[in-house]
């Protein structure tokens, strides 16, 4: 080789290296640049945030629109931020109007709303995203139950009849029918204040005390009907169970929790009646869901929330 061949390779790898290291400057500078997207688990990047690929869902009853209390509504203003829900689905907003639950909505980052006022006890839903295929269901109904779609999935959020287990019972045949027009290859979550309790809590409840109360119960309240043939009536629930519905709180704890009473009321009468069920097609997509206690929700509201995480 001669001395102008040699001359000519050393300069023609000099050229290359200074190449590389061109290149790996811009993709370092890409990374550094813009890692808003990236979630880094040790050293390997996992690519889009969770939180842009979940859906958290909250569900609660406020207690008479937080009773009017805005000490109470701004503590839950504060919750919520730290909570950072996607959509949330409200029985009674008593004391909101159309106008002043969108505002309050709006303020708190939810742009998108709709509200059911069938009674004294009012529903809404609040969302990040547009709600579409929005439907008021009303006939039959004491409260009514909201229908709207949010991305790809279907809410009804409802709060059964207070009272009696038959009304109960037709409450849920009617909302039974609208889902049933829905393709069952769709997601749909149902949820709410069911004033329901469940078969699958059952053991909670087969015990000579909160017999006791429960009848206790209807003998103070001639009005309340809890009881079919002097066992409870869990017929809500189950006819969701029989409809390819399953109970999310369910599926991610073990053993009983209360949803009801909360530090707001003084007696020992527990019970589950709130919820958010999903159908078959979206059961594999819930991640996580439970009641949310804390030294907020004990206060806030005589009900605990219940929150679902989801796949989008």
């Amino acid at each position: 080789m001669n001395g102008t061949m040699f001359k000519f390779i050393i300069v023609l790898c000099a050229v290359i290296l200074f190449s590389c290291k061109q290149d790996m400057a811009t993709i370092k500078v890409d990374l550094v640049g813009d890692t808003s997207s990236l979630v880094t688990t040790g050293n390997q990047l996992q690519g889009t945030a969770i939180a842009d690929t979940t859906l958290r869902v909250l569900s609660y009853n406020i207690y008479e629109g937080f009773r009017g209390d805005s000490a109470l509504k701004n503590s839950f203003v504060q919750w919520v931020g730290v909570l950072k829900p996607d959509v949330m689905a409200f029985q009674e907003l008593n004391g909101f109007t159309g106008d002043s639950f969108r505002a309050f909505a709006k303020s708190l980052g939810f742009p998108y709303t709709v509200m059911l006022r069938k009674s004294a006890f009012p529903m809404g839903l609040a969302s990040k995203f547009p709600i579409s295929n929005i439907e008021k269901i009303v006939d039959g109904m004491r409260h009514g139950c909201l229908r709207g779609k949010i991305l790809d999935f279907n809410f009804f959020v409802t709060h059964l009849e207070p009272n009696s287990y038959i009304n109960r019972r037709v409450e849920i045949e009617i909302i039974k029918n609208e889902i049933a027009e829905i393709p069952a290859t769709e997601k749909t979550l149902l949820m709410g204040d069911f004033n329901n309790m469940s078969p699958q809590d059952s053991v909670a409840y087969d015990n000579p005390e909160k017999m006791r109360l429960v009848k206790a119960s209807e003998t103070n309240n001639p009005d309340v009907h809890i009881l079919n043939n002097g066992k409870i009536d869990y017929y809500v629930l189950q006819a969701m169970f029989d409809a390819n519905f399953y109970d999310t709180w369910k599926l991610f704890n073990n053993g009983y929790d209360k949803s009801a009473p909360t530090k707001v009321r003084n007696h020992n009468n527990y019970t589950r009646i709130d919820y958010i069920l999903v159908n078959q097609t979206l059961r594999p997509d819930c991640l996580d869901a439970h009641l949310i206690k804390d030294n907020v929700t004990d206060y806030l509201s005589d009900h605990y929330p219940m929150f679902l995480i989801l796949k989008k």
